[in-house]
């Protein structure tokens, strides 16, 4: 009965998830003095009506794999969110780090496969820099949106992972089930919550992180070719990934687990969910993008942000 009630928490946090991206543009349009669409347009109704729309065949290799790796991605985030709810053996940092990684490898994977008309399959030869070189590596966008992501998964999320490992530190178990108290209230605590949001903002890929699908170089980069149905799964996927990261921080900071037998650790677990797309919306209205040379120190600096609360949390403060 458990294990059937956990499956509400994903199903859940699905619905909830269609309407984040419709408060994102509320709030970006009033800071930047705008009406902005109606909550409903950009993730609800977006949903649909991709879902409806008529799907292509991408050119790609091996495209079936391409077109259902958002669908696979999803299912990680649903199977971290279970595992969280039932709080058994599986809800530890190593089973949620690694199902964290494949969702991130996704984007590199869907890179690799697609050739769309935009790059490499071009009927003349690409030579998009103005001149002719020899013995340069030509890439198509896909790809070079597939390099970005490596980039930003190596460098760029160590932030986020590295302050998932700060409550454990503190707890001295990797097992959710023995995490005591409200660690985010510690002095190792603060500077987790600090380098967590960082990592938030960094894991998300969007403004001012969206250098790996920016439109004004590589479109919409790995994902270009998901088309009609596909492309409304990849669309829930990025929506579910915020709920997703907000609960677990709610999860190991707060120690709130959302238990379908407590409907109140459920609305706790929701709401705080909820800020953190709403704090990045307002991040979001006053960033441009920002270029690796930018993303290396920030990154670097939210590093040394969590290594601190590391050093804090092993003394127990």
């Amino acid at each position: 009965m458990k294990e059937l009630s956990a499956l509400a928490i994903p199903i859940l946090a699905f619905a909830i998830s269609t309407y984040i991206p419709g408060i994102q543009r509320k709030i970006e349009a009033r800071i930047q003095q705008r009406i902005g669409p109606s909550i409903l347009s950009p993730g609800f109704w977006a949903f649909f009506k991709f879902i409806f729309k008529e799907t292509q065949t991408p050119d790609a290799k091996l495209y079936k794999l391409y077109n259902n790796l958002p669908l696979l991605s999803i299912a990680v985030l649903s199977a971290i969110l279970i595992v969280i709810s039932l709080n058994n053996f599986l809800a530890n940092l190593i089973f949620i780090v690694g199902l964290l990684k494949i969702e991130e490898m996704m984007y590199i994977i869907l890179g690799s496969l697609s050739n769309s008309i935009m790059g490499c399959n071009m009927p003349f030869e690409d030579d998009c820099k103005g001149a002719k070189f020899i013995n340069v590596i030509k890439y198509s966008l896909e790809q070079l949106s597939a390099i970005r992501n490596f980039k930003l998964i190596t460098i760029g999320s160590f932030p986020f992972y590295l302050s998932l490992f700060l409550p454990f530190v503190n707890s001295k178990s990797i097992f959710i089930n023995d995490l005591s108290g409200v660690f985010l209230f510690s002095l190792s605590g603060v500077f987790g919550a600090v380098c967590y949001f960082i990592g938030y903002l960094i894991m998300i890929k969007e403004y001012p992180f969206s250098i790996s699908h920016t439109k004004a170089d590589v479109i919409e980069g790995a994902t270009l070719e998901l088309m009609g149905k596909y492309r409304a799964f990849y669309l829930a996927l990025t929506e579910l990934l915020m709920i997703t990261l907000g609960i677990l921080f709610a999860v190991l900071y707060l120690n709130i687990i959302p238990n379908i037998e407590q409907p109140i650790t459920i609305l706790e677990s929701f709401a705080i969910a909820i800020i953190f797309p709403i704090l990045a919306a307002v991040v979001r209205a006053f960033s441009p993008l920002l270029l690796f040379k930018h993303i290396y120190p920030i990154s670097y600096m939210a590093t040394l942000i969590g290594v601190v609360g590391f050093i804090l949390a092993l003394l127990g403060w």
